[in-house]
């Protein structure tokens, strides 16, 4: 039996011991003296409100939760892009996690060395480049947003885990495996390479529509946490009324063997505080309508401010910067969105591909 923990809560009062009273508290997971990652969503430098990256104040919550428990937190993630001292300067400062660490003394990573790392029983891959604050760890707490994904429908907890590759080793790897299953396969076997001990999910304000960068943020008010990242997944899907096997990461995880065989929901259930009317990305119509599944390109809109973001992360180089305006190359495009993951302006929007 698996438990998931949810209940309803704000970043003013988060209740992280009451959320993790049924899986036996903070002191199941962490020892006295452990060495303690946060594994926080880094996906670019954005403002907590934009509902982009995890909250500070659930940062907080946890690490104070960890420090009680004799542990040692600090904070860590690999953003989009090129993995620099310079851009997790901007990342921590804008998303508010600079403040929360001079407020409360907790450590930033600032290392973006990495290490190979085996992976015995991968499916797509049999090695991957591991962030070094990733494998120093004694223990590693996951922090996922619950957020959309154009690619991957949403982005939960089983995919917090690529955020332990470095920078832009992640956009080579959409270039690698541009189908969603085998991206999805490609995320598992990552997953299954770094392991969190706990799952603490930031869906109090969640995003909806075009995630993970370009969303829309929602009220959700929830908290979830597990040690399984699978069953989370599946419990947030319940919770917004998805089907769970729509999901390409779930839907292989079930192929792989890797759903519980039963789940336990010691506070609140999905069917008691589940919303109506969440927005899914644009590149989920065949999910409502039962037509084909659309096909969709990146578009370059007069938002453009030719900042370089996407020509960066791109990996198949399909993108130049020409008269302060990106450039989309059709001929080189996987539809991958990187690109739109990462722009900063919500200037590149997905529509449908015509034919012919």
């Amino acid at each position: 039996m698996t438990r998931v923990s949810i209940q309803k809560a704000t970043y003013g009062e988060p209740g992280i011991e009451r959320l993790l009273g049924p899986l036996g508290g903070m002191g199941n997971f962490v020892e006295e003296g452990d060495r303690v990652l946060l594994k926080v969503n880094l996906l670019s430098a954005r403002e907590p409100e934009k509902a982009v990256t995890t909250h500070p104040a659930l940062v907080r919550a946890v690490a104070l939760a960890v420090r009680d428990a004799g542990g040692r937190p600090y904070i860590g993630d690999s953003p989009a892009g090129r993995f620099s001292e310079r851009a997790l300067r901007k990342a921590y400062k804008k998303t508010g996690l600079e403040a929360l660490s001079k407020e409360e003394g907790i450590p930033l990573n600032w290392d973006t060395n990495s290490r190979r790392v085996d992976i015995r029983d991968g499916l797509r891959l049999k090695q991957v480049p591991v962030c070094n604050f990733v494998l120093e760890a004694d223990k590693i707490i996951a922090l996922p947003k619950l957020k959309t994904h154009s690619l991957q429908f949403m982005t939960l907890a089983c995919k917090i885990t690529y955020g332990a590759v470095p920078g832009l080793t992640k956009a080579r790897y959409h270039g690698r495996f541009p189908r969603r299953a085998a991206f999805a396969d490609m995320i598992l076997d990552i997953m299954a390479c770094v392991s969190p001990r706990l799952y603490v999910m930031d869906g109090i304000l969640a995003m909806e529509g075009q995630g993970p960068g370009s969303g829309d943020p929602v009220n959700l008010g929830w908290l979830l946490a597990s040690t399984d990242p699978v069953a989370m997944d599946i419990s947030v899907c319940r919770l917004l009324g998805i089907e769970p096997v729509a999901i390409p990461v779930l839907k292989r995880a079930k192929v792989r063997g890797l759903w519980p065989e039963a789940m336990e929901y010691p506070l609140l259930a999905p069917g008691e505080i589940g919303c109506q009317g969440f927005k899914l990305p644009n590149t989920t119509d065949h999910l409502l309508t039962e037509k084909k599944q659309p096909n969709k390109r990146p578009l370059v809109t007069e938002r453009c401010i030719g900042c370089g973001e996407c020509r960066e992360i791109c990996p198949k180089e399909a993108i130049q910067i020409e008269g302060e305006r990106a450039s989309i190359d059709r001929s080189k495009c996987i539809s991958c969105f990187c690109c739109h993951e990462v722009c900063p302006e919500k200037a590149i929007e997905l529509v449908a591909e015509r034919k012919g």
